[in-house]
Formats: structure tokens, C-alpha cells, sequence
């Protein structure tokens, strides 16, 4: 499931490469001395014999390549058998394709979960429990056994989402409002659900809505170990000690996709690794978090670095509305008002990412205005009545371990709660610790920390706000709130005015806000063009979008 914050920030430092920094000059004899510099240098492929019966792409296409830096390697190659990145969005899935996908590219403000066609050619949605795609015609399977480039079939969608559905699997969740999957005819989809839900659509562009071949799956009864085998961009040529390696599909579907010949993707766990690896020009692209971004920006070598939306993740406070002293409004409204989340996250995450209430949006249309949010939070709108209010008021406020940044940002709210007059004691806990009391058995005052992945407004909504939500750790059980989380689950219009509604109600009744959303930063080499991702749900088609300058 999963993933939202505001805004796109990128820059270009202009640094010139020839000065290194100590600091880099160190990793670099670091990766001399291990057995990761010729896994870094190596940057050839392990030679893959061509399937006999492709065509040669035309002279003008795919005429480079580029190197990507991951934090990890997939666990397994089975698509619908693991939520991991790894492996469904940088890895080994990005050869697949779904029926849906959401948008990307330089067009597109983040964050976005507008949808576009995949696999199909449109959708139709004639009733509220019924829609049909028909699918594109010429769409073929990339040639490799067992699945030998057939044509792709309406019945590949059907098996693939109904093997999705299988009961415990990570993407049943997504699909269990389906009540059927058919084939109408040999290019023509039409599922039916349970109940209307106005997040369907998204369900079906998440990055685990991969539509896989049945006959790969018959070779081993799983897609544990392959055949990789798709209808993307991307044909998996090699996957082992040098990294993985995907060449482009000169079958694939779509014009001038994917924009380069070979896409390598190079697990390096270590962050300081990805980055001599970066500077040395060994990879073209890696992830950064906050500290690799600060030291890159003093390095020498050009480099870009963008922050983009990781939707679905990000840091929650939220208060329970059932136990002293946060069973009073006035207090949960006093709490937010002493709180400048704004001056914490420059000072603490360093300005990544941004204050919100945390529902995974549609578009920037659906987010409160920092200038709307002040009304209810910090203490440039902080009545006398609140600081008299909070004086007397001791509670206990349970910060996850999930890093230093985060029990940083602890201890600055309890700073500035205590400058309030509130009596803050910060309780420092391990994830697991914070798993438990937090989120399985809403056992504290206040908490600060991840909240569970969520892909939709839905997931969001419903899950941790309605009274009924698996994830409602608050208590907060409201019917005016319930009735307005309803109304917009199944709205086809004017959800964004209702949603809009639905924050401004929750930082009224002082129920939780997301003090940090999620981000991504990530770092790439002046020769990389065309970097424009959408981190929405799992997406991963920016990917094919990528191009290189030559030379």
C-alpha cells in the first residue's frame, strides 16, 4: 500500500567534479580496499544470448545506458508475494505491466494520483458496481519461454488478479472489495464489486497490480525464482552478483518507451557506498536520506538533487481522545496551538518534506494551505485561553525509535510544550515497543511516529479516523465524522471539497496531524535527463522515461 507531501524541490549544484572531499576521498579508499569496488566498476553485463525471433528496434531508439544505485535487492522475484521496492518498483518488476497506472513525468505536480491507461485502451464505468476496460490490441508478451511473445488476452488480466486475491497475500487486501473478474471477450475486461469504492481504480494502478503469464507461473507452481516474464518496457536479462539487469523490449507497446537500451539496477546497502559510488560515476543515480543530501551539497562533483513525495508515509502526533487529559477538546486544541510543527521541521528534518494532516491526496487541490493549517496549529493562533488551559496539564508523549531525526523532533515538541506550560515527559521506545503500544493496542497519551502504509484517502480515512477503523488508536469515535468519511468513499464528484472538509474537522477536534510527511530525495549525474517519478502507490513508470546525454 502506500505513499503523500507537498511539493516538488529540485536543484542543480554546479559543483565541479575534480575537487573531492576528504570525506570522499576516504569512502573511495574504503571501496578500494573491498570486494564492492568491483562490483561498482564492473559495469558490463553478463553476457544474456537475444531471443531468436526479436526484431531489431529502429537505429534512433535506446541508444544508452544508466546505473542505478538500490538500498537493497529483492527478496524473490514472485510479484504478488512481497510489498517490498526492491522488488516491485526498483527491481525486477518494472518489467511487468498493470491495467492502470498513474501519471508522471515533468507535466505533472506532485503530489498526483491521477490515473491513465496501461494495459487497457479506457475504462467504462456505466454503474457504481461495474467497470469494463477494454484492452489495447498489439500488446504482446515479451519473447522468452514458456510464454514465447503471444499476444496478450483479457484472461491474463483475470488470472493475475484473482491470483493477486489469493487469501493472506499482500494485494488481497486491495481487491476485496471485488465480487468478480471476467473476461467478456478475448480483449475486454469487466469486474464487479461488492460495494462502491471511489479508491477502485487506484487499487488497480498500485505497483502489486501486475498482470503476470499463467504459463510462467506453471513452471514452478510460484514466481519465487522465474521466469521473470512480462508485457513492460523492461525484458529481465540477468539478476545476480553484479546487480540486476534489464535491457528494453523492442515489443513493448508504446512509442520511443523506454528511453534507454539497458537499465542496471545495483543493490548497495550502504549510503556513504552509494555515494563514492555516485561521485566516482560508477552509478548515475542513488537515494539519499537527509545527511547524504547535506553531504553531497559539499562534495565535488555535479550532481542534481530532487525531494519528491513518498505518499502513505510520514510521521503522525496524535492524541487519545479517551484518556486523560485528551478526552477534553480544549485541551487536544490547546496541545496543537503550543506546537509550531513549521519551526521543527526546518530545524529538525531540515526542511524535508511538509506539515499536513496526512491523507494521501489526489492532487494539490486537496490539501489544506499552510495558511488554513495555522488556524489550528502553532502559537501565532494560540488564544490566552488555551496557555491558561495548559498549564496544570501533565501527560506522557511515546516517540518511536525509528531514528535519531525522529527522537529529535520528540524532544523538540517537548520543548515547545513545556514553553507553553504543559508538563511534557517524552517516552522513547523501539519500533517494536512502539508497534504494540501504539498501534495494536493504543496504549498511551500521546504518540509521535510511522503510521501504517496507505496507498488511498480511503485506507487513510477510513482506517485510522472512522470510529470503526482498524487503525482508529485516537478513540476518536465522532458520528458527524464517520458520516463525512462515508459520504466521500463513494463520491464521484466534489470529493476534494469533501475531503478538505474532513481535515479542517479533524484539526478542529484536535485528533492528529502529520507533522513530517513522507519523502523521497534522491541524487543523479548532470548526464541523466528525463528524472521525473511519481513515488504514488508503488509507481514505477517513471523509470521507463529515463534517458541519458551521450558522450
Amino acid at each position: 500500500m502506500g505513499y503523500f507531501t507537498n511539493g516538488l524541490r529540485s536543484r542543480d549544484n554546479g559543483i565541479p567534479f575534480c575537487s573531492l572531499s576528504r570525506y570522499v576521498a576516504t569512502l573511495l579508499r574504503t571501496l578500494a580496499a573491498g570486494a564492492l569496488l568491483g562490483l561498482i566498476a564492473c559495469t558490463s553485463p553478463t553476457p544474456t544470448p537475444s531471443p531468436t525471433s526479436t526484431p531489431t528496434p529502429p537505429a534512433e531508439a535506446f541508444q544508452s545506458s544508466a546505473v542505478i544505485a538500490s538500498p537493497a535487492a529483492a527478496p524473490h522475484l514472485d510479484v504478488h508475494q512481497d510489498v517490498s521496492e526492491a522488488l516491485l518498483s526498483l527491481g525486477p518488476g518494472i518489467a511487468y505491466s498493470r491495467l492502470m497506472r498513474l501519471r508522471s513525468g515533468p507535466e505533472v505536480t506532485l503530489p498526483s494520483m491521477v490515473l491513465e491507461c496501461d494495459l487497457c485502451s479506457r475504462w467504462e464505468h456505466s454503474d457504481p458496481l461495474t467497470y469494463v476496460f477494454p484492452l489495447r490490441q498489439g500488446v504482446r508478451w515479451q519473447d522468452m519461454p514458456p510464454v514465447n511473445g503471444r499476444a496478450l488476452t483479457a484472461q491474463d488480466v483475470v488470472f493475475s488478479l484473482d491470483r493477486m486475491r489469493t487469501p493472506g497475500w499482500p494485494g488481497a487486501a486491495l481487491l476485496q472489495g471485488v465480487a468478480a473478474i471476467e473476461a467478456t471477450d478475448a480483449l475486454t475486461v469487466t469486474i464487479r464489486l461488492k460495494y462502491s469504492d471511489a479508491d477502485f481504480l487506484l487499487a488497480l494502478a498500485n505497483g502489486q497490480s501486475k498482470v503476470v503469464a499463467s504459463e510462467a507461473v506453471a513452471v514452478k507452481g510460484h514466481l519465487r525464482e522465474g521466469p521473470t516474464i512480462g508485457t513492460g518496457p523492461w525484458v529481465m536479462k540477468a539478476n545476480g552478483a553484479e546487480g540486476l539487469v534489464l535491457e528494453a523490449n523492442p515489443l513493448y507497446y508504446e512509442p520511443g518507451i523506454p528511453g534507454l537500451k539497458q537499465l542496471r539496477i545495483l543493490p548497495i546497502p550502504d549510503q556513504s557506498t552509494r555515494l563514492a559510488a555516485l561521485l566516482i560515476g560508477r552509478v548515475d543515480m542513488t537515494p539519499v536520506d537527509a545527511d547524504g543530501r547535506s553531504q553531497l551539497q559539499g562534495f565535488g562533483a555535479k550532481v542534481s538533487l530532487g525531494e519528491f513525495p513518498q505518499p502513505g508515509t510520514g510521521v503522525l502526533l496524535g492524541l487519545n481522545t479517551t484518556r486523560p487529559p485528551f478526552d477534553r477538546v480544549e485541551i487536544r486544541q490547546a496541545i496543537f496551538h503550543a506546537i509550531n510543527p513549521w519551526s521543527a521541521l526546518e530545524t529538525v528534518w531540515k526542511g524535508q518534506g511538509d506539515v499536513a494532516v496526512g491523507v494521501p491526496v489526489a492532487s494539490t487541490e486537496w490539501l489544506l494551505s499552510k495558511e488554513e493549517m495555522q488556524r489550528y496549529l502553532g502559537p501565532t493562533a494560540q488564544p490566552d485561553r488555551f496557555v491558561s488551559l495548559a498549564k496544570p496539564v501533565a501527560f506522557t508523549l511515546t516517540v518511536g525509535d525509528f531514528g535519531d531525526s525522529h527522537l529529535a523532533l520528540g524532544q523538540e515538541y517537548r520543548r515547545m510544550l513545556e514553553a507553553s506550560g504543559f508538563q511534557a515527559t517524552v517516552k522513547e521506545v523501539n519500533p517494536r515497543v512502539y508497534a504494540e503500544e501504539v498501534w495494536d493496542k493504543g496504549d498511551f497519551q500521546a504518540f509521535l511516529g510511522p503510521m501504517p502504509p496507505v496507498a488511498t484517502p480511503n485506507a487513510f480515512l477510513l482506517g485510522l479516523l472512522h470510529s470503526w477503523g482498524r487503525w482508529s488508536v485516537t478513540g476518536y469515535a465522532d458520528g458527524e465524522l464517520d458520516r463525512m468519511i462515508e459520504a466521500q468513499s463513494v463520491a464521484e464528484q466534489g470529493r476534494g471539497e469533501l475531503i478538505l472538509d474532513i481535515q479542517r474537522y479533524v484539526l478542529e477536534k484536535g485528533i492528529m496531524f502529520m507533522p513530517v510527511t513522507g519523502t523521497r530525495l534522491w541524487a543523479w549525474r548532470e548526464r541523466v535527463e528525463g528524472f521525473a517519478p511519481n513515488f504514488a502507490a508503488g509507481e514505477y513508470f517513471h523509470w521507463a522515461r529515463l534517458r541519458v546525454k551521450q558522450g
